[in-house]
C-alpha cells in the first residue's frame, strides 16, 4: 500500500508541476504536502458543493496618505496584495484578482515546486507574528511561456485550494477594460515588502511608491538596450533621478493606477525586473497586464470576478476577441540565436587601484576551477563556450576544471552559483618563452540557459580596430595589491588603450610586445592594473549600441601596477576567425 500511495505522489507531482525544475526535498515533502496543498478537505470535494455567490468588488483601495523612495503603506490599504511564502521564507509578491487566482510574476513560480507555495492575504506587518494572516496553499502553478533569457512574458496564475473570503481587509485588484490602453504618462503605484535600498533587507511593512508609465519608445532609449524591452513589457519610474523604484522583494507584485470614471484601482503591471534599484537611467520594468487578458480569463473560468458593477462567474464571461499583441517569445527566439543580447552590463559603479563592482555587473564574468582551487578568470562568448589566457590551462587535466557562472561573492555564496564541468580545452599555440597566443576555447558538458545574471560578451565587430585611446574596463577577483590576497568580489578598473609602438617605449623590452598583444593602463603613474588571479578574465569596451565587446584577455606583466609596466592582453581581434572555427557548434548572439 506505502509503494502504490508513493507512485500516486509521482504521478501528481510531474503531471502538475508541468515539466518545471523540481528541487530535492528529501525530509520535508510529506510534511509540506499534508500539512496544507489541499486545506481542510481535498479538491475533488469542492466539485459537488454549492458554488458562491460573489457580491464582491475590485479595486476598493482604502485611502491613505499616498518602495525605494516609498513610505510605508496604511494598514490594509492594498487589499488585493498578497505574499508568496516557500519554505517558511518570504520571497516575492502577488496579488489577488478573483477569489480564486493570484497572479504574479513567471520569474517566481517557474523552477519551484508549487505544492510549497503559501500564499498570505490582508497582511500589514509580516514579521507580526501575533497576528494571523488569511492563508492558502497553491493546487496549480500556471506559467506563461517565460524564459529568463530576455524575461518576456514574466507572468504566472497560482489557483488556491481554497476561494478567499472578501472583506474590507481582503479584495481583488480589478483588470483593466481595454487592452488597448498603453498608460503612458499615467501616474502609477507599486507596493511591496521588498528593499527599501539596492543592498538592503525587506521590509516588515508594505511599502508603496509612486512612479509615472514611460512609453516603450522612451524605455528603450533609457541606457537599457533596445532589445531587451519588449512590447509585453511597460517601464515606469524616473530614468533622469532615478529616485523611486520597485527593489529586490516586489517581484510579482502589482503596478496599479487609479481609474477616472469610478476610482478604482486596476491593475497594469507585474512587478518584472530592472538593473539595479532607482539607479539613473534604469527604470522598473513590468510586464504589461493588458497583452494578457485573454491568457487569464482563459485560465481562470472557474473563478468569481466583479466586472463593471456586475457581479458574473467568469465561465460565463468572455471578452471579446481582440488583436493578437506582438509578443516574442523568447523560448522561441534564444535557441535559434535571433534574439539574445550580447554584451549588456547591469550598470554600476566603477583590481590593483579599482573598487568592487555591483551584484553580477558584468554577467559574462566566469571563474575557472581546478580541483577546488580557484585558478583563473574567463568570459562567456556563446552558449557552449567561455575564453579564457592559454596559460591557465596548458599542462592541467581538462577534466578537473569546472566553470562557475553567475557569482559575486565567492568567499561566501548565498546563491548557489551557475556550475558546468569541461568536455574539452582548445589552446593555441602558446609558449612561455614568448608568451604570444595566450589565448584558449573551453567548452562546457552544457549549453549556460542566459538570465538577468549570466549573458555572453559580445566578440569585436571590426578586426582591425586597434582601440588606441580609448577607455577600457578590466574586472576579476585578482589580488588588489601585487603582493595581496586574491578578493572575494570582483573588482573592476578603467585604464586606457595604449598603442604597440608607446608600450615598446615603456620599461618593458620592445621585443616583448607583438602585434597579438595590447597594452593598457598608466604606466607613468602605475596606480591602476590588473593583477594575480585576474588572468584570462575580460578587458571590455563600451560600444555606441551600449553593448560590451572583448578586446582583450589579461595575460602578463611585471608585476602589478609598477611605474613603466602596463598591463599585457591578448588582443582578441587577432583570433576572431580562430574563434568562430572553433566554436561553429555554439549558438551566438546577435550584436
Amino acid at each position: 500500500m506505502e509503494q502504490c500511495f508513493v507512485i500516486v505522489l509521482v504521478a501528481l507531482t510531474l503531471t502538475c508541476s508541468e515539466g518545471d525544475v523540481v528541487r530535492d526535498t528529501r525530509g520535508v515533502f510529506t510534511k509540506n504536502f499534508f500539512g496544507g496543498v489541499w486545506g481542510n478537505r481535498p479538491p475533488l470535494m469542492e466539485m459537488n458543493l454549492p458554488k458562491t455567490t460573489c457580491t464582491c468588488k475590485c479595486g476598493e483601495r482604502n485611502e491613505v496618505s499616498r518602495v525605494v523612495g516609498g513610505d510605508e503603506a496604511g494598514i490594509d490599504e492594498f487589499p488585493w496584495m498578497a505574499k508568496l511564502t516557500y519554505f517558511k521564507k518570504f520571497y516575492c509578491g502577488g496579488m489577488l484578482i478573483n477569489d480564486r487566482y493570484v497572479l504574479t510574476a513567471a520569474h517566481c513560480v517557474k523552477g519551484f515546486m508549487w505544492f510549497m507555495i503559501k500564499v498570505t492575504f490582508g497582511e500589514h506587518n509580516r514579521c507580526n507574528a501575533t497576528v494571523r494572516p488569511e492563508t492558502r496553499f497553491v493546487l496549480r502553478a500556471i506559467a506563461n511561456k517565460f524564459t529568463l533569457s530576455n524575461f518576456d512574458n514574466d507572468i504566472a496564475l497560482l489557483r488556491l485550494n481554497e476561494r478567499v473570503p472578501i472583506s474590507d481587509a481582503i479584495k481583488p485588484i480589478c483588470l483593466p477594460s481595454n487592452d488597448d490602453n498603453l498608460y503612458v504618462g499615467v501616474k502609477a503605484v507599486a507596493a511591496g515588502w521588498g528593499t527599501l535600498t539596492e543592498e538592503g533587507k525587506v521590509s516588515c511593512t508594505l511599502q508603496e511608491v509612486e512612479v509615472p508609465v514611460l512609453s516603450n519608445e522612451e524605455c528603450r532609449n533609457t541606457k537599457y538596450t533596445a532589445s531587451m524591452i519588449t512590447d509585453n513589457m511597460l517601464c515606469a519610474g524616473y530614468p533622469k533621478t532615478g529616485q523611486k523604484d520597485s527593489c529586490q522583494g516586489d517581484s510579482g507584485g502589482p503596478l496599479v493606477t487609479e481609474r477616472k470614471h469610478d476610482k478604482r484601482y486596476e491593475l497594469i503591471g507585474v512587478v518584472s525586473w530592472g538593473n539595479g534599484c532607482a539607479r539613473v537611467g534604469y527604470p522598473g520594468v513590468y510586464t504589461r497586464v493588458t497583452n494578457y487578458l485573454e491568457w487569464i480569463r482563459e485560465n481562470t473560468q472557474d473563478a468569481c470576478y466583479w466586472i463593471e458593477g456586475l457581479t458574473i462567474r467568469a465561465d460565463a464571461y468572455m471578452p471579446p476577441a481582440s488583436e493578437a499583441p506582438n509578443m516574442r517569445f523568447g523560448y522561441e527566439l534564444t535557441p535559434s540565436c535571433q534574439n539574445c543580447g550580447c554584451g549588456q552590463r547591469n550598470e554600476g559603479g566603477r583590481v590593483v587601484g579599482g573598487s568592487p563592482t555591483t551584484h553580477n555587473a558584468y554577467p559574462w564574468l566566469a571563474r575557472l576551477i581546478y580541483h577546488k582551487s580557484f585558478g583563473c578568470g574567463a568570459s562567456l562568448i556563446n552558449d557552449k563556450y567561455v575564453i579564457s589566457a592559454a596559460h591557465c590551462v596548458k599542462g592541467f587535466m581538462w577534466f578537473m576544471f569546472k566553470v562557475t557562472f553567475g557569482e559575486h561573492d565567492r568567499c561566501d555564496r548565498p546563491d548557489k552559483p551557475v556550475t558546468r564541468w569541461v568536455t574539452k580545452i582548445i589552446a593555441h599555440n602558446f609558449t612561455m618563452t614568448l608568451l604570444t597566443n595566450d589565448i584558449s576555447l573551453i567548452k562546457l558538458n552544457e549549453p549556460v540557459m542566459y538570465s538577468h545574471v549570466i549573458r555572453p560578451v559580445c566578440l569585436p565587430r571590426y578586426p582591425g580596430q586597434l582601440y588606441t585611446g580609448e577607455l577600457a574596463t578590466v574586472a576579476g577577483w585578482g589580488a588588489t595589491k601585487e603582493t595581496g590576497n586574491w578578493s572575494c568580489t570582483p573588482r573592476e578598473t578603467e585604464l586606457p588603450v595604449l598603442s604597440n609602438e608607446l608600450c615598446q617605449r615603456t620599461n618593458y623590452n620592445a621585443s616583448k610586445i607583438k602585434d597579438v598583444m595590447l597594452c593598457a593602463g598608466y604606466p607613468e603613474t602605475a596606480h591602476k592594473d590588473a593583477c594575480t588571479g585576474d588572468s584570462g578574465g575580460p578587458l571590455i569596451i563600451r560600444t555606441e549600441s551600449r553593448s560590451y565587446e572583448l578586446i582583450g584577455i589579461v595575460s602578463w606583466g611585471y608585476g602589478c601596477a609598477r611605474k613603466g609596466y602596463p598591463g599585457v592582453y591578448t588582443r582578441v581581434t587577432e583570433y576572431i576567425d580562430w574563434i568562430r572555427e572553433n566554436t561553429a557548434d555554439a549558438c551566438y548572439c546577435a550584436h
